[in-house]
């Protein structure tokens, strides 16, 4: 076959302009920040948790809780790559490609921290144990709900799940007795930090402008995600089969009773209340709504 006829055939994705200007000085500043704020999970000292006098079943506990971590860091890397992708190919200004650049450096870092902790404890696991996270992980991967929004709603949507989890690992840090397990957390609650705000920025910024069709979108696939994926043992153990929920269960509260940076299964539902609640507050100005999510609405706050 012919070259000309072949790129005929598979056009090449055009790069130009390549911009280089500063459209969006407050995303510029996230990304100095990230320079300035970079750091190396492999300079933590694990050692306390090589030393601690805890029982095979609660290291092996903590080393799976610790390795669901590293597996949900892992799935923000391909998710990011896509992103990226999309913004040198839809011309994007040039610090909205660095941002998108550093989260994925940043998640993956995330990842290696995590995967050092349950090493700490135990055994990294690279491949899920239990038959529901099997079927639960790879869902991540699935592009479609992104690829269904316009650039900067898909973008919301992953934001807003930041903000969700920057609450949970909130509680994860000052479940930590361990200094080597508070440093790991306080390190990946700073990124995602600015993860958070550039979401807001996003918002303020895109928000105005989106149609309504995606403003209907960024709550149905909030929803869609929340309730298929992250209830099912990510975020919450509340959508497990009976009794794989009963064994998640188990493994995560001994996680927690011993400090290990986890959080209870009984409180995580009325984290991911609060959290919800406030996530609905800020977007309300924008007409963007998530509709009930019953295992999480239904639920009486906790007092």
């Amino acid at each position: 076959m012919q070259a000309s006829l072949l790129e005929e055939l598979n056009p090449v994705p055009n790069p130009y302009p390549i911009k280089s200007e500063v459209e969006y000085p407050e995303v510029w500043r996230l990304c100095e920040q990230a320079r300035e704020l970079a750091w190396n999970p492999a300079l933590i000292d694990f050692s306390d948790l090589r030393e601690a006098e805890l029982s095979t079943e609660v290291r092996e506990a903590g080393a799976e809780w610790w390795s669901l971590r590293a597996w949900m860091e892992h799935g923000a890397i391909p998710y990011g790559t896509e992103r990226l992708r999309e913004a040198i190919f839809d011309h994007q200004p040039f610090e909205i490609k660095q941002h998108i650049v550093n989260f994925i450096a940043e998640e993956l870092r995330h990842h290696e921290a995590s995967f050092l902790v349950a090493r700490g404890l135990a055994a990294y696991q690279d491949e899920p144990r239990a038959d529901y996270f099997k079927s639960v992980i790879p869902r991540f991967h699935d592009e479609r709900d992104e690829k269904a929004m316009s650039f900067y709603a898909g973008l919301a949507v992953n934001t807003l799940f930041e903000q969700l989890s920057g609450e949970l690992l909130k509680a994860r840090y000052e479940n930590a007795r361990f200094e080597s397990v508070r440093s790991a957390c306080q390190l990946i609650l700073r990124d995602e930090a600015r993860h958070i705000q550039f979401g807001r920025i996003i918002m303020r910024r895109f928000f105005e402008d989106l149609t309504a069709t995606d403003r209907a979108l960024i709550g149905q696939k909030f929803a869609k995600k929340l309730r298929g994926s992250l209830l099912n043992g990510v975020y919450a153990v509340v959508n497990l089969p009976e009794g794989e929920r009963a064994r998640a269960g188990h493994n995560r509260a001994l996680a927690a009773e011993h400090g290990l940076g986890a959080t209870h299964p009984d409180e995580e539902i009325f984290i991911i209340q609060r959290a919800l609640q406030q996530i609905r507050e800020d977007i309300a100005p924008y007409s963007v709504e998530i509709p009930e999510i019953p295992e999480v609405d239904r639920v009486a706050p906790a007092h």
